[in-house]
């Protein structure tokens, strides 16, 4: 019987079928929940937050990956979501997956939610969220009710911030420090010109005129000299002190002149809140603008930055692990018969070509568009972009909301990033945000435009304009309020500029303009022209009054160091008559010696003469005259 042969073999086609069912087998089972885990823990390595990764299935034929659902947390707040994406398709790009990178040509969403609560704590156990800091409180000025005002209530408010208390504290202080430092001293001093004088006494009272013995002269001379000489150094010692004291006293009485100037000066300050006509008004209302505004736009700066920190933190992955590859010589394109060198591409170990979604919400019609994100971006040669459009028609309503940006992570790019946001349609309602001024609630419908870039050393800066349309104040209340709500109703519309730049290690720059500044003005002028007279007169009773009991029985330490003073320089007043009395004494010795030693010269002399007429007498009465040389008297210590 003849054999019939198929003619196709069937063993290796039994073989392939094998492996392939094994590789389905294998990636159903296996494979696909494994890289649903590592998709996991690399995008909580980028976000630093719990993501959840649902029905992960990689088709190798389509290169194709489907995904359930897509979760990850926000690292600051743990019990919202950063985001949250539905049903999501990815395509490979085949070339560059075969060569070990992962080249995301574009995944596409069906949904894309911002914010969404969640059930359990997104914070991975290593990481803890951040722990807010509480906002600084504002340094606004306190705005001012003038038909109910209270003096006393706006000097408990400002005092703190009030400069004549804390300079009184200084200069008392320093009348304190200065009695402390040289009381002991001052004693100490008192003492010695007590024994000095006590000593100086009886050398004092010695007449010089009645001692005739030459060495006595000379032995109270040098006693004399050793006194005065002691009575010296002491009042040198004591003119130090008394200088040391002086100079402390003026250095506290120029701090306590200094507070008296002040109080004018925070009478003058506290008196500015009252004058609220005089166009400082929109100055003192701008920083609760502009917490409000902070406030509502918070949320959406954290999504930026926590972007920006993700997108830097991928690149500083693969710039940190080892260059395995060596950098290949492309060749040149040759051409040999038939055969044909083509230069190899070279593609980043990560790259996200396009991420889309556009889906509807309610009557929201949402479109989201990122492109570009590279692990490699100088490969690349482009900045990430990212498109955003939010749109509503329903009824009346029109509201929409576009967003350009893109942001360059290249080698010294020209800037970090530059971003354009318009809008319009929404309405604009504000709770007891501004109550401190009297505003209950306002409301109006804006519009908005804003552009904003970045630097590459970190600083920012953002311009734009904001338009309220059909504004209204609910309750207004307060001199302020009424004011506002009086510029208003003038103005018909509330049209403001803003200006913000953050600079790095310098104070940041926020500033508003607006068209109710002057309007504003004029309305705070009328209304306050029947109390700003009293209000200000209340003040500065008040604000002296309040000084008054501050320093009240404080400057005991002022009336002791005048005490001090006084008798430090009456003990150098006495030192000095001491040292003027001894030097008096020793010239008065010094006078007796000189005197004494005259007397002697002219005895000696005296007696000559009498021998020379001697002589002379008795030559003329015939005898031999005998010459004789007198003998001065001998004066110990005589110079």
């Amino acid at each position: 019987m003849k054999k019939f042969k198929l003619p196709v073999n069937l063993i290796p086609l039994a073989f392939a079928g094998a492996v392939t069912a094994s590789a389905i087998i294998f990636f159903s089972i296996f494979a696909n929940p494994l890289l649903g885990n590592a998709m996991e823990k690399g995008l909580e390595a980028i976000f630093d937050a719990k993501s959840d990764v649902r029905g992960f299935n990689l088709s190798l034929l389509r290169f194709r990956i489907a995904i359930g659902s897509i979760t990850v947390a926000n690292k600051d707040k743990p019990m919202t979501n950063l985001f949250e994406m539905g049903k999501t398709e990815i395509r490979l790009k085949p070339e560059a997956v075969l060569r070990g990178k992962v080249y995301i040509e574009e995944i596409r969403a069906d949904a894309i939610r911002f914010g969404t609560e969640r059930k359990t704590s997104g914070a991975l156990p290593a990481k803890p969220p951040k722990v807010k800091q509480e906002k600084p409180k504002s340094d606004a000025p306190p705005l001012v009710d003038l038909k109910n005002f209270d003096a006393m209530g706006l000097l408990n408010r400002e005092y703190d911030k009030l400069k004549t208390p804390k300079l009184y504290d200084e200069a008392i202080d320093t009348y304190n420090t200065t009695l402390t430092k040289w009381k002991g001293e001052a004693d100490g001093a008192k003492a010695k010109v007590t024994e000095l004088q006590n000593a100086a006494k009886p050398i004092l009272g010695l007449n010089a005129s009645s001692v005739r013995d030459i060495e006595t002269i000379t032995r109270t001379v040098q006693d004399i000299t050793t006194m005065a000489n002691t009575v010296q150094s002491a009042a040198d010692d004591v003119g130090k002190m008394v200088t040391g004291i002086e100079n402390d006293i003026n250095t506290a009485r120029r701090l306590e002149q200094n507070a008296r100037t002040a109080l004018t000066d925070d009478i003058n300050h506290l008196k500015s809140y009252v004058d609220l006509g005089s166009g400082a008004a929109f100055e003192a209302l701008e920083p609760f603008i502009r917490e409000v505004l902070s406030d509502t736009a918070e949320q959406y700066l954290d999504y930026g930055i926590q972007a920006l920190e993700a997108l830097e933190k991928l690149k500083a992955m693969s710039d940190a692990k080892p260059k395995t590859e060596k950098p290949k010589k492309q060749p040149k394109v040759v051409f040999k018969g038939r055969d044909v060198y083509f230069p190899q591409k070279a593609y980043p170990a990560f790259y996200l070509g396009i991420l889309a979604s556009d889906f509807t919400i309610d009557a929201w019609n949402w479109a989201f568009d990122l492109r570009d994100i590279s692990s490699n971006p100088d490969l690349t040669g482009r900045p990430v972009s990212l498109t955003f459009g939010l749109n509503e028609e329903s009824g009346g309503t029109k509201r929409n909301v576009d967003f350009k940006g893109e942001a360059d992570f290249r080698t010294n790019p020209p800037q970090r990033f530059n971003a354009a946001l318009s809008g319009g349609g929404f309405q604009m309602r504000l709770g007891n945000e501004l109550s401190k001024v009297g505003i209950n609630g306002f409301t109006g419908e804006t519009s908005f435009s804003v552009n904003m870039s970045g630097r590459t050393d970190g600083g920012f800066s953002t311009g734009g304009d904001v338009k309220i349309g059909k504004p209204r104040l609910v309750e207004p209340k307060g001199t302020l309020a009424e004011a506002l709500d009086t510029a208003i109703n003038e103005a018909g519309r509330i049209d403001m500029g803003i200006t913000y730049n953050h600079r790095i290690d310098q104070s940041d720059e926020f500033k508003i303009t607006t068209n109710l500044a002057d309007l504003l003005a004029r309305a705070l002028r009328r209304a306050v022209e029947a109390y700003a007279k009293q209000a200000m007169d209340e003040i500065e009773k008040a604000l002296r009054q309040r000084i008054e009991q501050y320093i009240d029985g404080r400057f005991a330490s002022k009336e002791e160091l005048d005490t001090l003073f006084r008798a430090a320089r009456g003990d150098k007043a006495a030192i000095d008559q001491t040292k003027t009395g001894l030097t008096n004494k020793k010239n008065e010795y010094e006078q007796r010696v000189k005197n004494m030693a005259g007397d002697a010269f002219d005895k000696a002399k005296e007696e000559a003469m009498k021998q020379a007429d001697q002589a002379v007498k008795d030559a003329l009465g015939g005898k031999a005259p005998t010459p004789q040389t007198p003998t001065l008297p001998k004066l110990p210590g005589l110079r």
